[in-house]
């Protein structure tokens, strides 16, 4: 594997320091260099068994057991790579007892919104129409609920902190938030919290345990630090204190998840947290040209914050500078960069070729009408998950009963699916499972409802194929199908995701295994509407976009407001993780930038979308000689030169 003298330096590395971290700008080959150090690790004796490979989605895992076996061959065979939640799941399942868990089934956040309900309707009157408007509603307990175990806060001093509550309703959440944690206990479930906790938890207060864990390994490899969150990186704290050695790489200026927990200074402030460190930066950027990189970096230098990156690029200069452009509407805006696109798809850009960046899918419908209208190919990625989609959810809830009989809420969702059985006679026959807890729960329903319903058939005949998780999922959508047909329009459509299931469901030995990997992460149905090879324009949010590049980016609605984000106005922390998300929509583009914006978004008519007095707004001091400027759409005079015109305008 070819490496540059900096990236050759971090692999090699083989110092008195036990802790090392390569910080590395967007684009200077961060995961090519983690990938490496492990290839050279092995090559150089070590044993691949004792090697963790830590990384956060299990794409970017898929990817890295490629490359490992394409370089090392059986050499690979034994290193673990995977998800902080997969690996945590995978010790949890083989010594249960040791984390204090009996059988467990892993629930997604609609199984937690749907639990949380259950318990909020404990406490919570509905008849009490005051209360029950004004008490924050199940999605937003369960928001407040993972953010302050995400960030190992107590659950009264998180909502005193970060909430108006009265005092009333904090006791009020931490009962309930108290209360969902024993329901989960006592039906089995584990969320992906748990996965993190009750793994530390037990690593602490069983010392031996811990010691047992750590010795596994000699060295762990830690891919995206900037996005860990504290129950993460107590973990590798852990890891740390016991003797084993790590080897992170990130980037500061990348850490935008700060809403899911993940803290910044772990990497900025990685010196001080671990003794015994060394940083080594990467600074040669391979993806863009250095005109793009320049905007980059000022963007950067203008934080209070020291990132300590400034990216040069292996490419050359480049032909064109960033360009900003401001319209009067969203709808010209989006016209224009459909016109853009067209024109660049007459010369020698494909629409591959294309990426259009935007903050939230929101504010992708103006370009989403104006693709639809004009024609141009595009799939959007940042949307909802093929898991969430209802239709997927009733036959997952199918594949759970067959996987765990007490999954109560996958029960209460596969009863609900026929007719004349609605909440309350659903909520009847899981209850009556309970009371004749000797038997199988579906012995209990086919004595209740007859061994001929459909429910029952649909069952039996999925069970019967539990061993082989293909069949199983096949006969579980052909069991369904018809009920479903009914209950959904646009079936040829919605059909397309159930055979995707069947399709993935291929590399999986259990049923569980498939289950469990849908729920620790779904894939996202607009990420596999694309086919290989097709020719279409990639719509994405900024969030969903580190990682991917494209010769020509549009970073679309970048007006103010937007960048840094008006709700974040006054709270430092949150104005940095904006002006990091912006870099990283800037950090996209390999050849040309455009950065578009129009005063429509602000409600009302700004010139040149400069922002409202005492506003900040990161593009609004762009030294000219880094970017070409235009205006589309102002009736507005020549001002070279003086700022007489204004009176004339105003």
């Amino acid at each position: 594997m070819e490496l540059n003298e900096q990236q050759s330096h971090a692999v090699t590395y083989h110092g008195n320091a036990k802790n090392i971290l390569v910080t590395a700008g967007a684009g200077c080959g961060k995961t090519r260099t983690l990938i490496a150090r492990a290839i050279h690790l092995v090559r150089s004796g070590a044993h691949a068994s004792r090697i963790l490979m830590m990384t956060f989605t299990n794409r970017a895992a898929r990817e890295m057991r490629s490359r490992l076996k394409s370089e090392l061959g059986p050499a690979s065979t034994g290193m673990r790579v995977g998800t902080f939640h997969s690996f945590c799941l995978e010790v949890i399942r083989k010594i249960p007892k040791s984390f204090g868990v009996l059988g467990l089934t892993i629930i997604d956040t609609d199984d937690q919104n749907d639990l949380m309900g259950l318990v909020r309707g404990q406490y919570i009157n509905k008849r009490d129409k005051e209360l029950n408007k004004e008490f924050p509603r199940s999605a937003a307990l369960i928001r407040y609920y993972s953010y302050g175990r995400n960030t190992c806060q107590n659950a009264k001093a998180y909502l005193s902190r970060h909430t108006d509550f009265s005092d009333d309703f904090i006791d009020l959440c931490s009962r309930i938030f108290s209360e969902y944690q024993q329901e989960k206990r006592s039906r089995g479930y584990l969320d992906y919290d748990d996965l993190l906790e009750y793994f530390i938890q037990a690593l602490k207060e069983k010392p031996a345990l811990g010691k047992d864990i750590a010795k596994l390994f000699d060295e762990i490899l830690v891919d995206e630090m900037q996005d860990t969150n504290p129950l993460q990186f107590d973990i590798l704290k852990h890891f740390s204190s016991e003797g084993v050695g790590l080897f992170c790489v990130g980037d500061p200026a990348q850490s935008i998840y700060r809403f899911r927990g993940a803290e910044f200074r772990h990497v900025h402030e990685f010196d001080k947290i671990f003794g015994n460190t060394v940083t080594i930066p990467l600074s040669l950027n391979y993806r863009s040209y250095q005109k793009i990189l320049d905007l980059s970096n000022w963007l950067l230098s203008r934080s209070p914050l020291d990132y300590r990156n400034n990216l040069e690029a292996h490419r050359d200069k480049g032909e064109f500078l960033p360009t900003v452009c401001d319209f009067e509407s969203a709808q010209e805006e989006a016209g224009w960069i459909a016109d853009k696109i067209l024109a660049r798809r007459e010369e020698d850009i494909r629409f591959l070729d294309v990426m259009v960046l935007v903050r939230s899918r929101y504010d992708a419908k103006p370009m989403e009408a104006e693709f639809l209208r004009r024609d141009i190919p595009y799939y959007f990625i940042g949307g909802m998950s093929i898991t969430k989609a209802a239709h997927v959810r009733d036959v997952l809830s199918l594949l759970r009963i067959v996987a765990n009989q007490k999954d109560d809420l996958a029960w209460m969702r596969f009863l609900k699916l026929w007719p004349r059985i609605g909440e309350k006679t659903a909520l009847r026959l899981t209850n009556h499972f309970h009371e004749k807890a000797d038997q199988r729960p579906i012995e209990v329903l086919s004595e209740d409802i007859g061994e001929t319903h459909d429910a029952v058939r649909a069952y039996r005949r999925t069970d019967s194929e539990r061993n082989t998780p293909k069949s199983c999922i096949f006969h579980a959508v052909q069991s369904l199908t018809p009920i479903l047909k009914e209950r959904y329009d646009k079936w040829s459509f919605r059909s397309q995701d159930l055979k995707l299931l069947i399709t993935v469901s291929e590399k999986y030995k259990a049923i569980g295994d498939f289950i469990d990997a849908f729920t620790l992460e779904p894939m996202t149905n607009t990420e596999m509407e694309r086919p290989d090879g097709e020719d279409a324009v990639l719509l994405i949010t900024v969030h969903s976009a580190k990682g991917t590049e494209a010769p020509l980016c549009f970073v679309a609605n970048a007006s103010p407001g937007r960048y840094p984000h008006s709700r974040s106005f006054g709270d430092i922390d949150s104005e940095e993780e904006e002006r990091r998300i912006l870099y990283v929509a800037l950090t996209r583009a390999k050849n040309e930038l455009f950065i578009t914006r129009s005063s429509e978004y602000r409600g009302g008519s700004y010139l040149w979308n400069s922002p409202a007095e005492g506003e900040e707004y990161f593009l609004s001091e762009i030294p000219d000689e880094l970017v070409t400027r235009e205006i589309h759409g102002y009736d507005a005079p020549d001002c070279s030169g003086s700022i007489d015109f204004l009176e004339d305008v105003y």
